[in-house]
């Protein structure tokens, strides 16, 4: 554990520095760049592991970079008009195991350029469309399945001629040093439905998402780098569909959400399931970007090449909503306020 001690410490410097630059950048602007289809980071701890390794904390500090974004000036106008954002996104995803931390194994990066545009219809809801393209890895050099041989090498591609249906490819994965690599595009389209109060600030709302996924070899889709091996791609399949739902409300002084979320990637290796689900329930207590989660998966694991691995897990940590609810101007009449 001593050994894990800096790597802990780092994470816990990192996330907590996105936190306060998130509520520094809200209270000195008034004004916060807004992203209605995003990813929120966490940093959590839980129980529930594959049989092969034991996690002992895990983060997500997730980031995103407005290249253009007049998304809450366009909500706010008294006429209908698109909002539009173009971006760049972090999306890493680290795990902190119960062994050596040397070397460190297979983190997983995600890293994207998107653009989102919102409508506000006249029941003031919203509709939002993106699209995002980038790269997923792990930053791995060895084959997926042998710590001894190169990724591409001959030797690798040989190994993949032995592997059937019936192999069970968690038991033979290489969780030290196997590679992980394609490029991906993402298409997604949210429906938000708002309730105001009094002052225009959204006072309940339910968020439905639809998203699908899928792996390519080009780097958006022009560029030859980046991209999966033959191999690897049969297994991992090129197709990923999300579904999920939010509901957001406030309880006196504090906003709660709810959320469910199903992944399904249909044309994976045989013995690995198709499925991922993840149950969520996150307290604001001063309805800021602070936040505290709980989260209950299962299915299929979301950390690059351990989509081999299927196993229930419970998580409890924290979590920070940058992009929290915020007025716009109403175009109907709101309810009484209800979060004193």
């Amino acid at each position: 554990m001593q050994k894990k001690l800096p790597i802990i410490l780092v994470l816990l410097s990192l996330l907590l520095r996105i936190a306060v630059q998130a509520q520094d950048n809200r209270s000195s602007s008034g004004f916060k760049d807004y992203f209605p289809i995003a990813e929120r980071p966490f940093l959590a701890a839980g129980t529930g592991n594959n049989p092969y390794e034991k996690i002992l904390l895990e983060a997500k500090p997730v980031v995103y970079y407005s290249i253009y974004n007049d998304i809450r000036d366009a909500l706010n106008r008294d006429t209908i008009v698109a909002g539009d954002a173009i971006y760049l996104s972090i999306q890493p995803h680290l795990r902190i195991y119960d062994e050596n931390s040397k070397p460190v194994k297979t983190p997983s990066y995600k890293a994207f350029i998107g653009w989102q545009s919102i409508i506000k219809t006249k029941n003031n809801n919203f509709l939002t469309a993106a699209i995002e393209s980038g790269h997923y890895s792990n930053g791995q050099s060895k084959s997926a399945f042998s710590e001894e041989f190169e990724d591409n090498s001959d030797e690798s591609s040989a190994l993949y001629e032995a592997i059937t249906d019936d192999t069970d490819l968690a038991a033979l994965l290489n969780r030290s040093s196997g590679n992980f690599s394609t490029n991906l595009t993402r298409v997604s389209l949210n429906y938000r439905i708002n309730t105001f109060d009094e002052e225009n600030y959204p006072l309940r709302s339910h968020s439905f998402t639809m998203a699908y996924q899928i792996y390519h070899n080009r780097f958006l889709g022009a560029f030859q780098f980046g991209g999966y091996n033959p191999e690897d791609i049969d297994i991992y399949g090129r197709h990923q569909i999300e579904g999920w739902y939010e509901f957001t409300a406030h309880f006196k002084k504090m906003r709660y959400s709810v959320s469910q979320r199903l992944f399904l990637h249909p044309d994976v290796h045989p013995s690995a399931v198709m499925y991922r689900s993840e149950t969520s329930a996150t307290l604001y207590p001063w309805d800021t970007d602070l936040g505290f989660m709980a989260r209950f998966s299962f299915g299929y694991d979301d950390y690059n090449y351990r989509f081999v691995d299927n196993y229930p897990r419970f998580s409890i940590g924290l979590t920070w909503d940058w992009f929290t609810p915020f007025v716009v101007k109403p175009r109907r009449m709101q309810v009484p306020r209800e979060r004193e």
